[in-house]
């Protein structure tokens, strides 16, 4: 197996590529390439299919570059504006209830929750264990289920939810740059796994990814991701004030957030103002800072009304004792923590990219911009990791104009791929021991999906 993983991340203002090589312990990022892109992407969803896929060649050939190898398989983040959850329930009488039940028996249950009826334009992305209840045993966490005894089993999902013509349009991107899907993961929660805290994750946390075209959010309690949103309005739509108010160009009114934009319009200097400088003949624009502060200040706190709501509607807003960790390129907006925690009431903290990654890798990698496209490579890392087994690998049918079950059971051979192991652990481990029993490595699966987010000590980024 290449020691090798690649990761394509295709977000509204970038294509980032992103290249990790295993180690014992952690992965290294050998390779991290960023290609701005205007235009292109909207909110998470491909508009314009050329001009990603010159920006996906470009990013492609420099990581080629970095690493000297020839990248031909990748893992490719999913998300987007059109994402919704669903509760599952998948129960099952059993016939032999004095006998343990296996890991095998589990992976039934979860394949079962994978055949919940979407729309016809819809396709499940991801299907997370939440519970199981064993007779009148109720709240058993993923990974305590296997080895138990009963004669009913009552497994909870959190399923993640997609539209296929998105998920397809990606794919139509990989393809014509001359790449194939390996794997796919979940873009926020990859984000969750570069940068939370393992006491977070334990006690109940939100993670608010703000990137530039939506604002995602994950709440992880007890190790496990509870839910997963996503709001269609981030740092994009500042710009977009900015750019309205002033009557300047959009490059401009990005430079002008990312120089001077605060978050609270409170000790701004009302007299202050900023001379922009007009190209091709138009004269300069003098614009008030108080007054540009204020959008800054009206827009972001939208976003976090919208996100509470959120919050509230999922029924987790009083378990999440940890707080808010934000990431994502808009993060570092001034004073951002400071609105965010007068509004959510709540601690809130500032994270980047620094989980389970080796402190060798390359200077970007740790920017806050790169948490998701980081994390997923983390995260793909322990999911490929299928020890001596053969996995499904969800497909895409383009020769075809049909609707395609993408993450369907039965694939065909071609798109199966033996994978064997670097990392071991559980699906989300960190940190493994160099002793690590082999035995306890082949017990794991990839259908216990989230039974346990980290097993590795993160580092604190307040």
């Amino acid at each position: 197996m290449n020691s090798y993983l690649t990761v394509v991340e295709l977000s509204s203002t970038k294509v980032t590529v992103v290249v990790g090589q295993n180690t014992d312990f952690e992965a290294k990022i050998v390779a991290h390439c960023i290609v701005p892109i205007r235009k292109g992407i909207r909110r998470g969803d491909v508009e314009n299919q050329k001009k990603v896929v010159d920006a996906l060649n470009i990013a492609i050939e420099k990581a080629e570059s970095e690493v000297s190898c020839c990248i031909r398989e990748i893992t490719l983040c999913l998300w987007g504006q059109n994402i919704r959850n669903e509760k599952v329930k998948v129960s099952r009488e059993r016939k032999r209830p004095d006998d343990s039940i296996s890991s095998e028996e589990i992976k039934s249950l979860n394949n079962e929750s994978l055949k919940f009826k979407v729309n016809s334009d819809e396709r499940i992305m991801k299907s997370i264990p939440q519970s199981y209840d064993i007779d009148d045993r109720i709240g058993i966490a993923p990974d305590e289920l296997e080895g138990m005894k009963g004669s009913k089993i009552d497994a909870y999902y959190e399923v993640i939810i997609g539209k296929e013509s998105s998920i397809r349009n990606k794919y139509e991107v990989i393809k014509a740059a001359g790449l194939s899907v390996l794997h796919t993961i979940i873009s926020p929660i990859g984000s969750a796994m570069a940068t939370l805290k393992q006491n977070e994750s334990e006690n109940g946390v939100v993670l608010l990814d703000i990137g530039a075209g939506t604002t995602d959010i994950v709440i992880v309690k007890d190790h496990i991701v509870r839910f997963v949103a996503c709001i269609p309005f981030a740092g994009q739509s500042v710009t977009d004030d900015i750019k309205t108010v002033a009557c300047i160009t959009a490059e401009m009114a990005e430079l002008v957030k990312t120089k001077y934009g605060k978050c609270i319009a409170d000790g701004v200097n009302d007299t202050m103002k900023l001379v922009i400088q007009g190209a091709g003949g138009i004269g300069n624009t003098d614009v008030e800072l108080l007054k540009l502060v204020q959008v800054i200040e009206a827009r972001m706190t939208e976003i976090f009304e919208a996100v509470k709501y959120v919050i509230e509607q999922s029924g987790f807003w009083n378990k999440i004792p940890a707080g808010f960790v934000i990431t994502g390129g808009t993060c570092y907006m001034e004073y951002i923590r400071d609105l965010a925690k007068a509004v959510f009431e709540k601690n809130v903290r500032l994270g980047n990219a620094s989980g389970n990654i080796s402190d060798n890798s390359t200077e970007s990698s740790f920017d806050a911009n790169s948490s998701s496209a980081v994390g997923s490579l983390i995260c793909g890392r322990n999911e490929i990791d299928v020890l001596y087994t053969t996995q499904q690998v969800p497909s895409v049918d383009l020769s075809s104009s049909q609707s395609t079950n993408i993450f369907g059971e039965d694939l065909p051979k071609t798109e199966e791929a033996m994978v064997k192991s670097n990392s071991g652990g559980r699906l989300f481990g960190g940190k493994k021991g160099p002793k690590q029993n082999k035995e306890k490595q082949n017990k794991s699966s990839i259908s216990n999906v989230f039974g346990s987010l980290f097993d590795g000590q993160l580092n604190n980024n307040a």
